[in-house]
Formats: C-alpha cells, sequence, structure tokens
C-alpha cells in the first residue's frame, strides 16, 4: 500500500481538458451500461403487461430517493475528497471518506425502516390504484437492500474522486450485465415459452414476477459492491484509504460532507416528489394509468440521451474542486467551458437522430399486445422530451460547478427551479389543452428556461473568482478561450 499520488490523482491535476475527456469516457460507457441495464429490465417487466410497466413507473421515484440519499453524501464526500486533494492535505482525504461511510449507514438504516414501514400508504397517496400489489412486490426487495444500494453508489462515488473512472465504469458494468443475465430466469417460470413462445419441453425460470426483477437488480449490485470492497480493503492500491480510526464523528469533516451532500440528497428526493406529483397530474389527464407507463418509459430512453451530459457534468465536479483547492481559478474556468460547449455539440446531435428515429426507439417498450396501443403517444412523447437535452447541457455543469466548491444550496435551488416549475406548468396547460402531451410539453419549456437560469447563475460565479485571482495575460486569455 502506498499514500503517493496515483495516475488518477495526476490526471485529476493536470491539462484540464485532458482530465475531462479521460474522466467522461469511462463514465459514458458505465453509464450506457447501467442505462442499459434499466431499459432491458423495463422491457422484461413489459412483458407481463402495461400495468406491470405502470408499477415500474409509480415506484421509481421511491427507489430514486434511495439512490439520491446515497449519491448525496457521496457528493458530498468525493467534493470534499477531490479539493483536499487539490490542497495536498492526506490525512483530511481518508478522514473526509470514513465520515462520509458512516454518515451514509445511519441515513440507510433510517430510511429503510421507514420505507418498509410507509411502503403501502405512500403508493397508495401515489394513485396507484389496481396496481398497488404489483408496486409492494416490485418495491419490497429493493428497500430491504438500502444499506447495500446506497454504500455501493457512495463507493463509486468515492472512487471517482481520486480520477479512477474506469474502476467505477468496471462495477457499473459488472452489476449491469449480471442484472440482464439474472432478469428473464428471475421474472418468468419459463423464459422460452413466455417470452419467445418457443417450448423446449422443460421449464428455465424462478417465476417471480416482479419481485424477480427487483431481486436481480440487488443481487447484480451487491456483487458490484463486493468488487469495490476488494479494491479498498485487499488490493488496497487505492489513494482514498478507509480506516476505521477516522469512524468517530469529526464535527468540521461531516459539516463540510453535509454542506454539499444535504442539497444534494435533497435535490433528488425533490426530484423524487415532483416526479410522484406528475405522475398523479398525468393519471388525471386523458391516457389516465397508461400515460404513467408512456411518460416513464420514454423518460428511459431520455435518461440514455442525456448520458454524456451526466457524464461530463459528474467528470467536472472532481476536476473543479480539485482546482479549487488548489487555488487554480485559469484550470477551472478552462474546464468548465470545455464541458459545457463539448456537451451541448453531442446532445444536438443526439436529438437529431432521436427525432428522425423515434418510431423505432419505442418498439422495445411496445412489442407485445399489452403495450402496442401506447406507441403513438410514446413517439409523440419522447420526440418533444427530446428537445430540450441541449439546454440542460449547460445546466448540469452549472450544477458540477456548485457542488465542486462546497456550494451546495445553490446547486440545490438551481435543481428546485427547474424542476419544480413543471408542476404549475404542466397543471396550466392540462386545464387549457387537456391532453397528456399538453403535460410533456409544460415539461420541456421548464426545463429549458431552469437550465439557462443555472447556466448564468453559475458562469457568473466562475467570472467572479477568475476576474479576483487570476492575473490577466495573453496566455492566460489563450488557455481560456
Amino acid at each position: 500500500m502506498t499514500d503517493e499520488k496515483t495516475k488518477g490523482v495526476e490526471t485529476l491535476l493536470g491539462n484540464p481538458k485532458k482530465a475531462v475527456i479521460a474522466m467522461a469516457i469511462p463514465m459514458i460507457v458505465g453509464l450506457i451500461a447501467q442505462s442499459a441495464n434499466n431499459l432491458i429490465d423495463a422491457v422484461w417487466v413489459s412483458g407481463l403487461g402495461s400495468d406491470a410497466l405502470a408499477a415500474v413507473g409509480f415506484v421509481f421515484p421511491l427507489f430514486f430517493i434511495l439512490i439520491g440519499i446515497g449519491n448525496g453524501i457521496g457528493i458530498g464526500a468525493s467534493s470534499a475528497v477531490a479539493r483536499h486533494i487539490g490542497r495536498g492535505d492526506k490525512e483530511a482525504v481518508d478522514r473526509t471518506a470514513m465520515q462520509g461511510i458512516v454518515l451514509l449507514v445511519v441515513l440507510a438504516v433510517i430510511v429503510m425502516i421507514f420505507m418498509l414501514v410507509f411502503m403501502r400508504p405512500i403508493l397508495t397517496l401515489l394513485g396507484v390504484g389496481d396496481t398497488l400489489e404489483l408496486c409492494v412486490s416490485y418495491a419490497t426487495p429493493i428497500f430491504l437492500s438500502t444499506v447495500i444500494l446506497l454504500l455501493n453508489g457512495y463507493l463509486v462515488n468515492m472512487i471517482r474522486s481520486e480520477g479512477a473512472s474506469t474502476r467505477a465504469m468496471i462495477s457499473q458494468i459488472v452489476a449491469s450485465g449480471i442484472n440482464i443475465i439474472l432478469d428473464p430466469f428471475f421474472i418468468y417460470s419459463d423464459v422460452f415459452k413466455e417470452v419467445f413462445n418457443l417450448d423446449l419441453g422443460f421449464s428455465f425460470g424462478l417465476g417471480l414476477g416482479m419481485a424477480g426483477a427487483a431481486w436481480a437488480t440487488v443481487i447484480a449490485i451487491s456483487i458490484s459492491l463486493l468488487i469495490l470492497l476488494y479494491w479498498y480493503f485487499i488490493k488496497g492500491d487505492t489513494y482514498v484509504k478507509i480506516r476505521s480510526k477516522y469512524i468517530p464523528l469529526d464535527k468540521e469533516t461531516d459539516k463540510d460532507i453535509l454542506r454539499v451532500g444535504v442539497p444534494a440528497s435533497l435535490e433528488m428526493i425533490v426530484m423524487s416528489l415532483i416526479s410522484m406529483v406528475m405522475n398523479v397530474i398525468i393519471v388525471s389527464a386523458d391516457r389516465g394509468t397508461d400515460g404513467v407507463a408512456i411518460f416513464s418509459s420514454t423518460w428511459r430512453l431520455i435518461q440514455i440521451l442525456m448520458i454524456p451530459l451526466m457524464a461530463i457534468g459528474s467528470a467536472v465536479v472532481p476536476i473543479l474542486a480539485a482546482g479549487f483547492g488548489a487555488k487554480r481559478y485559469d484550470k477551472m474556468h478552462v474546464a468548465y467551458v470545455y464541458s459545457a460547449k463539448l456537451c451541448v455539440i453531442i446532445q444536438l446531435v443526439l436529438v437529431t437522430i432521436t427525432v428522425l428515429t423515434a418510431e423505432f426507439l419505442v418498439v422495445i417498450f411496445t412489442y407485445s399486445d399489452g403495450t402496442a396501443a401506447l406507441k403513438d403517444d410514446m413517439v409523440s412523447c419522447l420526440r418533444i422530451l427530446s428537445l430540450f437535452l441541449p439546454f440542460a447541457s449547460w445546466g448540469f455543469v452549472a450544477v458540477g460547478l456548485f457542488q465542486s466548491i462546497g456550494m451546495g444550496m445553490k446547486s440545490f435551488i438551481c435543481t428546485v427551479v427547474r424542476n419544480g416549475l413543471q408542476i404549475p406548468a404542466s397543471l396550466i396547460l392540462l386545464t387549457t389543452v387537456g391532453t397528456f402531451i399538453s403535460i410533456v410539453w409544460g415539461v420541456v419549456l421548464m426545463e429549458i428556461l431552469g437550465s439557462i437560469l443555472a447556466g448564468v447563475w453559475s458562469y457568473a460565479l466562475l467570472r467572479g473568482l477568475v476576474n479576483k485571482y487570476v492575473p490577466v495575460s495573453k496566455e492566460d486569455e489563450s488557455a481560456r478561450a
């Protein structure tokens, strides 16, 4: 074991443009694997009918809350770790990593108990109707495994904070691959007969239905967690060391983590709550619960399109944080501008492709007799939703900047404004137009407005740092261009 700088740490502290690419590419690959997993998960579930697909849509916001808490603490800790790396304070790096785990486990246990106790009332409140039992069947294994799911997300964030983006990618690919393999076997009692209409003379599958899809996910993430733990505790070649001597709570370290972690967690919780409210609004439109199936399934495709901007927006956080810790605001400016431009260009290309091929893309959700009737609205929904993606590019980089410098509340405000405005906008359009598609337009318009506001705010803050602390020279101006 060694405390010397690893290749990942050297990348964080080096050329900002090269660092963005080096961090983002593995993240893109990992997120593609993760999104493919989510997509294929929904494809297998859609074989159980539109009610099963809607149940996944109802449960997803609750699942997102779990992931949000884990990622929030992970983002807070990783941002603090990267700033300490920039300052060259190795002891603070290790102390922050361990403190984050302590905070995470405590929160995970509390959330697990709450979700298991109040699951049915919450789902009923969300308007799940006749899909309640399907929702409970899918949600129970996930809630039981809260600690595992959250700890895995935390360690993925932590390993990225030291520039080891490739290792995070490997853990994501392993989890996704295993889940894809296990899904059909866990869901169906006879995979070949029920899905492919082939009678091989023997049954192949556990036939657990919705619960099977959830257990497959839990097992896959558990294996991913074991890989991460192997790197930290057995191989021991990570720059960040998780040391038991830092278990006792440290007020200043915890404050540093929670300053970003709490707002980051709240961002995802607020997004989930808004998603729940949006589901209720969608159910009240002309398509009823089918509208939830259409919107949630289409959103899975949108999340795939968002992979480059999510990857670049996440990659820039440790880079900006390390630059901030080292007081290299000029490097921060270069990384910020380069990341935003790169995201916009990629998203423009992807939106064009999506609009032209939407009818083919939605087939994966409408291949069965039970979901074929959803196709036309799903095509329209996908084309409309994709329009906000180029604007969202700036918003994601803006949030990354706020999180990297410890201004978690600014990031939270941006998220609340962008997502919160979707509710009144959708209600106004639903009241005046009265269709499911009008709700989709409300979402798009507020995503665009919120992203622009966040971008302007973040860039003004960054320019203030550069103008105040960085001496102006021809060389600096050339680097910023």
